[in-house]
């Protein structure tokens, strides 16, 4: 009984997911008769599923406050591994100055010691001059070994010049020696603080991390109370799925009829777009200020938009159709038209309307190898096109309230690899963004 239960809902997902989004009229009049039938069938499953989810919501009740005390841990994280990137982020400037400092002193000791150098040669030939000469030169015998006064005058310019000659170079000898040395205790201290510097990085990145272990460990905590609470419902759940959730084969209908509806898709979106913003301009006009787009984290991910987080990863009692449901992303609740970036480097894959999602816009990311999809969801307007290379944090949509929405909010999801449908290869957001 439960196989055909199983089959019959997926026959009935299969021919409602057809007719609303191709709306072929063949197609809803071959179905009707059916699809009175099935949903009659399925409201009755409704309704006894429904009180077997009440039996169940008080333990609900008791775990959400653990989770809460969890999700507080991961916000105290999130600060503190930004505090430490921007650390890091400066110790690396330092680190790049003092290099440069270093490669300076390094050139001028060269300079110096150069000059040194000659000089001593210089004092060397004037010594080995001294020592061919048989003695020392007395400047006095010199002058008075004038033959008349002209060569008197002759012999003493020659002298002061050479003893000039002899004190300038023995005071350049004299300060460049001094410099060097001075010079070279600088260069020792230069080192001493670059090694610091380094040893100071080497822990920033250890801190750094020790935190996303932690973050990770917390969210791991995270899921696992949310899988207690899955694992109780597993059975209603399972029914919920087969009631709602898409079939692979309308998914791979909705990319294979992207070209056929995009007319159809693009008046749509143009149409609620210009609502939104006329939505918008009220409130702000209301507000007197303006939505705020979020600030860009260092790193390689960065928040989707700024706002209060109404809805974590995992099991949830769905707003909508008030059974318990897996959520395979976080929403993030704001005014209609509060901007939605992309939150990393990438290509946009999708950009339209999608079943309940309603306006939605997929990215792909490729980071350090890995290729990653975002997905936004509900978003009251789409401000990029398939194939636009965008950059984090630059805007491409706006929050809204499309599609299956109890109110205005961006519904967010990551994916590892290529986005096949909300359930494969969905992981929580947590683990990349900080709120």
């Amino acid at each position: 009984m439960r196989k055909q239960s199983k089959w019959k809902l997926r026959i009935l997902i299969v021919a409602t997911s057809g007719a609303l989004l191709f709306t072929g009229p063949s197609a809803l009049a071959n179905s009707l008769n059916d699809l009175k039938n099935e949903k009659k069938q399925l409201e009755q499953k409704k309704d006894s599923i429904h009180s077997n989810i009440k039996e169940t919501e008080s333990k609900i009740d008791q775990n959400g406050s653990k989770i809460d005390q969890i999700m507080a841990q991961i916000k105290a994280l999130d600060t503190e591994i930004i505090e430490t990137e921007k650390k890091v982020s400066t110790v690396l400037n330092e680190i790049k100055l003092t290099t440069n400092d270093i490669e300076k002193l390094h050139a001028s000791i060269a300079e110096l010691e150069r000059k040194i150098e000659e000089r001593d040669e210089l004092l060397k030939e004037r010594i080995r001059a001294v020592q061919v000469s048989g003695g020392s030169v007395s400047y006095l015998d010199v002058l008075l070994g004038a033959n008349s006064f002209i060569d008197f005058i002759d012999r003493f310019s020659a002298v002061s010049t050479l003893m000039e000659a002899d004190r300038t170079i023995l005071k350049e000898q004299a300060d460049d020696k001094k410099q060097l040395e001075e010079q070279k205790v600088s260069l020792e201290k230069k080192l001493n603080e670059q090694e610091e510097r380094k040893n100071n990085l080497s822990n920033l990145k250890a801190s750094l991390d020790k935190q996303k272990d932690s973050k990770g460990n917390l969210i791991d905590q995270l899921e696992v109370e949310q899988a207690k609470l899955h694992t109780q419902k597993q059975d209603l759940e399972t029914e919920y799925d087969d009631i709602l959730e898409l079939s692979e084969d309308v998914q791979n209908k909705i990319i294979a009829e992207q070209k056929r509806i995009a007319e159809v898709a693009r008046k749509a979106a143009e149409e609620k777009k210009r609502k939104a913003a006329e939505e918008r301009k009220r409130q702000q006009a209301a507000s007197g200020s303006s939505v705020a787009v979020p600030d860009v984290s260092p790193g390689s991910w960065t928040r989707p938009a700024s706002g209060r987080l109404t809805s974590g990863y995992g099991g949830r009692i769905h707003p909508i159709y008030g059974s318990e449901k897996v959520h395979y992303g976080i929403d993030i609740a704001n005014s209609i038209g509060t901007p939605v970036v992309s939150t990393a480097d990438g290509v946009v894959s999708y950009a339209s309307p999608l079943s309940t999602y309603g306006n939605a816009i997929m990215v792909t990311h490729s980071i350090d190898g890995q290729i990653y999809t975002s997905l936004y969801a509900h978003l009251s307007s789409i401000k990029v096109t398939v194939g636009q290379v965008v950059s984090k944090g630059q805007i491409i949509g706006a929050i809204g309230t499309t599609g299956n929405s109890t109110g205005p909010h961006v519904h967010f999801e990551i994916h590892i690899g290529t986005w096949e449908g909300m359930a494969k290869n969905s992981v929580n957001p947590l683990r990349y963004i900080s709120l």
